[in-house]
């Protein structure tokens, strides 16, 4: 078998995008092959490789922890110069493919895509470096405002208020939130700059009378609503009456489970919908269907909005050797493995403690993103008590794991979940979680047993050493290992 590479680079002085090729052992591509008579050079020392894993001893949700291995190209003569003066590889995809020379090499296995962020020179080497396509979920290229109000019209505020500040997002539902005051004169703000419903605004934390909504930003800015009352359209609210004092509301957009909301996010981010498993996207919504909310209002990160969405129910999300974003609920090992392993695997297996148990779990939820004290009288005493807190707190706990465990853990989660039962019913389950002694495996498996296993998936052990025969595990590191032929795995449970 052999190992390929086809990158796309940027011809420096062209303006071109070119695609070069490269392989352990040159070769030619048959005439009627795709691509035809295409040549590869022989210069790879060094394969690319990807590990992935679910979580490490910082945490148990969010974004997987990628460890990546660059390729290496070797250039004893200088003949890969060019790379380094005549292109630019910065966000351009690569693919890597293993087969034989005698099959066609539009049938070669792919076996890793992805993005180059740069080339090095490495002594008689030349490394093409990869980028973890997470960092695409880093940039927050948010929205701002123009400023360029001309009063009393504009949604745009003024250079001397909003000019230049990131406009807001809903991403589910929130409560409370402080929206934007877009238009002073005109008593309008926005909550959302993308469409979503408000449900309810207050004044100094009192309720406010809701109007029928407008028809368009044309009618909201033309029409003033009665005394008292206020009126929306899309991610905007307009006041009958100045408020007496800070103006908040609550909001929800048309997605509010956590799968969906990871899918919004990442798409806007610029992450295609053919990039993304929506198999993995109906399992987590199956299995976490209540109402998550987070809004975004200081130019944060989309991963940072990501790992809020994933932490409220559990989740795991990042991207495969291929490109693709998957994402998953970390559950205990269950039901039926999708791969055995026994004593022919015996020998590698190296088991780890998974730490101490958890004998407290509490989740904290429906949060009020704007505390306020000294609220309007009218908002009533139990709405003045809600306002007072960030967060409410739904906690279960079993005393009896103190017992072998007297150092046993005490964990605290913030969520965007909203609803009561959702939080006890999350704090519950991560208490059956985290309440029970778990191990790590570490075990070597040869690739063509792996198949189709990837993260989050159960498999089973029946070896006889630790305990380990019939025993069920989460695979939650991988790292496929194509170049050598065995595959490295992270177990759990």
């Amino acid at each position: 078998m052999i190992i390929a590479m086809e990158v796309e680079a940027c011809h420096l002085a062209g303006g071109q995008v070119d695609t070069l090729r490269f392989s352990e052992s040159g070769f030619v591509t048959r005439p009627d092959d795709t691509p035809a008579n295409a040549w590869f050079e022989p210069v790879i020392k060094t394969a690319p490789s990807l590990s992935r894993l679910l979580f490490d001893a910082a945490g148990t949700y969010g974004a997987t922890k990628v460890t990546i291995g660059n390729v290496q190209l070797v250039n004893e003569g200088g003949e890969l110069d060019y790379l380094l003066t005549d292109y630019a590889f910065d966000g351009r995809r690569f693919t890597v493919r293993i087969g034989d020379v005698g099959t066609p090499f539009a049938q070669w296995l792919v076996v890793m895509t992805g993005t180059l962020s740069d080339v090095a020179a490495n002594g008689t080497a030349v490394d093409l470096i990869i980028q973890d396509r997470l960092a695409d979920l880093t940039l927050n290229d948010w929205p701002t405002y123009a400023g360029d109000n001309v009063a009393p019209n504009g949604l745009e505020g003024t250079a001397a208020d909003l000019k230049d500040q990131p406009k807001p997002r809903v991403y589910g539902a929130v409560l409370n939130v402080t929206p934007k005051a877009v238009n002073t004169s005109k008593l309008i703000y926005q909550v959302s700059d993308a469409a979503c419903a408000v449900s309810a605004a207050y004044d100094n934390g009192a309720a406010l009378t809701r109007g029928p909504d407008y028809a368009s930003t044309a009618d909201m800015q033309a029409t003033e609503p009665a005394a008292g009352q206020f009126r929306c359209f899309a991610g905007y609210l307009r006041l009958g009456s100045a408020p007496v004092g800070t103006v908040t509301c609550d909001a929800a957009g048309v997605a509010v489970r956590a799968g969906d909301l990871l899918v919004a996010i990442a798409g806007d981010a610029g992450v295609p919908a053919s990039d993304i498993m929506q198999a993995d996207v109906d399992a987590l919504n199956a299995v976490a269907g209540g109402r998550i909310g987070v809004w975004a209002d200081s130019n944060p990160t989309p991963q940072s909005l990501m790992d809020t969405v994933a932490g409220s129910v559990g989740a795991w999300y990042g991207f495969d050797r291929l490109s693709r974003l998957r994402m998953g609920r970390l559950d205990a090992p269950a039901g039926t493995p999708v791969a055995v392993w026994g004593r022919d695997v015996q020998e590698t297996v190296q088991p780890s403690s998974g730490g101490v148990p958890a004998w407290s779990i509490s989740v904290r939820y429906a949060r009020n993103y704007t505390v306020q004290s000294n609220v309007a009288g009218t908002a009533g005493t139990a709405r003045a008590a809600w306002l007072a807190q960030e967060y409410r707190t739904s906690a279960a706990t079993d005393p009896s794991i103190k017992v072998p465990w007297p150092h046993a853990q005490t964990l605290s989660f913030d969520t965007g979940l909203l609803d009561a039962n959702d939080a006890d019913a999350e704090s519950r389950r991560r208490l059956a979680l985290y309440g029970p002694r778990r191990m790590k495996i570490d075990i070597d498996v040869p690739v063509a047993e792996l198949g189709e296993t990837d993260l989050g998936d159960v498999v089973g052990l029946t070896t006889p050493r630790y305990g380990l025969s019939g025993r069920l595990f989460r695979v939650i590191g991988i790292n496929s290992g194509f170049a050598s032929g065995k595959a490295a795995l992270v177990l759990w449970g």
